[in-house]
């Protein structure tokens, strides 16, 4: 007599996800079960992480729902940075979106980190023990799933952050990053402005959140990583063809033209 049949294996979001990325084919919806904490979000992460098997060359930093705060107490989300390409000043470099899924460019500061803070950033003169650079730049978010924001804030950070890279543009200063007014177009339509000073409490806070998150060893922070420090335009829907182009103050401007994923290659 034959034994009692094995149950059906449970349904594994990091297999869907990693099969995903892997081939650039969009999924027809988020994997089940969605996680439903920020913890199990972020054990999904990690694991997704460790499958892509590359290394992690930064950290973006994303906003939590308002509407959630309060429940979660927490203002941010945080996920691995695999990619990083350094922009062309003549032409467009490119952004890299799954066809199908949801796709968005964000205008960031980018701050290399020459090691992990020890102790709460608290400005300029306090940060430049810590970060040797700091760039315009534009933070990829792509996910295979078309519906990962109708689950924020824990399918954004299972999948990875939806981060699908970063592009590095010119150099700022140190000094006075966070006060330059920055702008962004998509095509030729205006779609946000703003200065990074007034999210939250700026990028030394996105540092901050990061530096917490790694010493609670939900992520490992490193010197030579990059930190994409949060969204100042705003999170910008962006379709394969479409341009993107912000500028920073009078003197800083760059370019990306969103492109087909192909699929994840280390």
């Amino acid at each position: 007599m034959s034994g009692p049949s094995p149950l059906p294996a449970a349904p594994d979001p990091v297999a869907a996800l990693l099969k995903a990325r892997l081939s650039g084919r969009a999924l027809a919806a988020f994997p089940t079960p969605v996680p439903a904490t920020l913890a199990d979000a972020y054990a999904i992460q990690r694991r997704l992480a460790a499958a892509l098997d590359a290394p992690i060359v930064g950290w973006k930093v994303g906003r939590i729902p308002p509407a959630l705060v309060d429940h979660l107490g927490a203002e941010r989300i945080a996920g691995p940075v695999l990619r990083l390409a350094a922009l062309d000043s003549e032409v467009p470099g490119e952004a890299a979106v799954f066809s199908g899924g949801a796709g968005a460019i964000e205008a960031e500061v980018m701050l290399r980190l020459r090691a992990v803070p020890e102790a709460p950033v608290t400005g300029a003169d306090d940060g430049a023990a810590w970060i040797d650079e700091i760039r315009a730049g534009f933070e990829v978010a792509s996910s295979p799933a078309p519906d990962v924001h109708a689950h924020a804030p824990y399918g954004i950070v299972a999948d990875i952050g939806i981060n699908n890279g970063l592009l590095l543009g010119p150099t700022l200063d140190i000094g006075d990053f966070t006060d330059i007014a920055v702008e962004t177009r998509i095509d030729d339509k205006m779609v946000g402005a703003g200065r990074s000073i007034d999210i939250l409490d700026g990028p030394w806070g996105s540092l901050n959140f990061l530096v917490e998150l790694h010493r609670r060893g939900v992520v490992e922070l490193a010197a030579g990583q990059w930190i994409s420090a949060g969204a100042i335009t705003g999170v910008h829907p962006i379709a394969v063809g479409e341009t993107a182009t912000a500028r920073f103050g009078l003197s800083v401007q760059m370019s990306c033209l969103a492109v087909e994923e192909t699929g994840f290659k280390k």
